[in-house]
């Protein structure tokens, strides 16, 4: 008996460690995959990651940008939100902003941490970009949340 409870205890041990593993392994494909497809010049390719990768709460969810702009003296941020009737359109133009951005990135790091995940990129002129991204936290582990913070450039 001793032995059985033994087992079924390091049995369901290994399972925890192993579905652990197993999404930080997913959410990192994910992210990786979202990088490869921003590197393509193709809202077909977009749209698909989209329809295939986000929830779809995040689809159906508006766009909203905040856009923070600083002189010597003052500090501006103002929040647009894109009311368009067509969410995956409107989230195939943001992909269409970072290919024009990050369209030829390299991934500088990638740390998943439980369901989140944040993902460094520099871009050729120098331009880096952090994506951090919020997945759901059951099978398929889907993208349920994205923050992109676009600035500093390593050539300065």
């Amino acid at each position: 008996m001793l032995k059985t409870l033994t087992f079924l205890l390091l049995n369901s041990i290994c399972a925890v460690a192993f579905g652990q593993d197993s999404m930080e392994k997913i959410i990192e494909k994910r992210a990786r995959e979202m990088h490869r497809v921003i590197n393509l010049d193709d809202k077909t390719q977009w749209k698909k990651f989209i329809k295939e990768n986000y929830t779809q709460a995040l689809i159906d969810r508006p766009m909203r940008a905040k856009v923070q702009t600083s002189d010597n003296d003052n500090t501006t941020t103002s929040t647009t939100e894109d009311k368009a009737t067509d969410n995956l359109e409107a989230k195939a133009g943001m992909f269409s902003r970072l290919h024009s951005d990050f369209g030829n990135s390299k991934i500088i790091s990638i740390k998943p941490v439980a369901e989140n995940l944040v993902m460094v990129v520099k871009g050729e002129d120098g331009m880096m970009g952090t994506f951090k991204f919020k997945f759901e936290n059951k099978t398929p582990y889907l993208i349920d949340a994205i923050g992109i913070e676009v600035g500093g450039d390593l050539n300065r």
